[in-house]
């Protein structure tokens, strides 16, 4: 038995509370992880939803200032787990000796401190190919002409706002390596021309989807692995890699978790499934972090991955030093001008 979870039951820990996923995600998470994970070691998860990652950020924190922690594994964001301001609601993991197998099974950078890495994904432009018969969009410039390519838009409004201002900026004529530091100002102008056109600001995965689903936009910012189940499913959505973000996933364990060591045993775990990973990949076009699971990917798969070496060059990478220092002061701006 692994010494993790030996020291779980050792402390009555028979179950993890996680907070994070929906629909084909969550039921992915469950079947190549979360209910082997509970086979092996008898250790339940609970899963609990609870809106955006600002709604989670801001309910973490109100949870450990008041001392009465319900989460022990929580979903957020890349950017925001290595932010300082949110290290203080989360458990201090070091350079993860702790986890051995994210040490030994997984990429480098996979140790964040404060959380583990799990899945990345790029946040891009995605189309209806039936609303633009003679051609769809090229780039985030295209998004921003509604003359050329009419029709409702949705972008995103989870907690990240950077994400739709270096898009704006991208629409403006700004290069993708020059896109940090934000020009904020700027992205804002930008913005306002798009506004009046954005009939959703969504909030989640599911709902980024729905939307396609329905016909209610033509085009939206979405994450890759998003637009790939739709196109799975039938929908003709095509994904546009010029100029997606890099957004990554970060699996952390709250400050004061009721279960730390059975959640620690559960990151322990995520790491050790290789094959799972790749089926995770193959389902979701989502990349993870195991070291081995390109093993058992083919290579068709594998180029629709943001680590392809195609995909990843076309990336725009958020500057974690930048938002450190203005993270919250952009989340401010962001909220008074979504609401107004």
């Amino acid at each position: 038995m692994d010494d993790l979870v030996a020291a779980a039951k050792a402390a009555g820990q028979t179950k993890v509370v996680v907070l994070g996923g929906t629909g084909v995600y969550y039921d992915a998470l469950k079947e190549l992880f979360f209910d082997p994970f509970t086979k092996e070691t008898g250790i339940e998860i609970v899963l609990v939803s609870s809106g955006s990652y600002s709604e989670v950020a801001a309910k973490v924190r109100a949870m450990s200032e008041a001392n009465a922690m319900e989460w022990d594994l929580i979903a957020t964001t890349y950017d925001t787990v290595r932010s300082p301001a949110f290290a203080d609601y989360v458990e201090n993991l070091g350079d993860c000796s702790e986890l051995p197998n994210v040490v030994s099974e997984g990429i480098d950078g996979s140790c964040l401190g404060t959380a583990v890495l799990w899945d990345a994904a790029g946040n891009g432009l995605a189309y209806d190919e039936s609303a633009f018969p003679k051609g769809g969009m090229k780039s985030w410039a295209d998004f921003w002409d509604v003359k050329a390519f009419p029709g409702p838009r949705a972008l995103p409004n989870y907690g990240s706002p950077w994400y739709v201002l270096s898009a704006a900026l991208l629409a403006d004529g700004v290069e993708p390596k020059d896109v940090y530091p934000l020009e904020v100002d700027r992205a804002f102008k930008k913005l306002d021309e798009i506004k009046p056109h954005v009939v959703a600001w969504w909030t989640s995965g599911d709902q980024s989807q729905q939307l396609f689903r329905a016909k209610e936009v033509v085009a939206a910012m979405v994450w890759n692995s998003r637009a790939a189940t739709l196109r799975k499913e039938g929908f003709p959505i095509s994904f546009v890699w010029n100029g997606a973000m890099l957004d990554a996933d970060a699996r952390g364990i709250t400050k004061g978790a009721p279960h730390k060591i059975a959640a620690k045993a559960l990151l322990n775990y995520l790491y050790t499934r290789p094959k799972a990973a790749a089926e995770f990949e193959k389902r979701l076009n989502l990349a993870l972090p195991h070291k081995h699971a390109s093993n058992f990917l083919d290579a068709n798969v594998a180029s629709n991955l943001p680590t392809a070496p195609e995909n990843w060059s076309k990336l725009v990478k958020s500057d974690a030093a930048w938002l450190a220092e203005n993270r919250q002061k952009v989340i401010e701006r962001w909220t008074v001008w979504i609401s107004g």
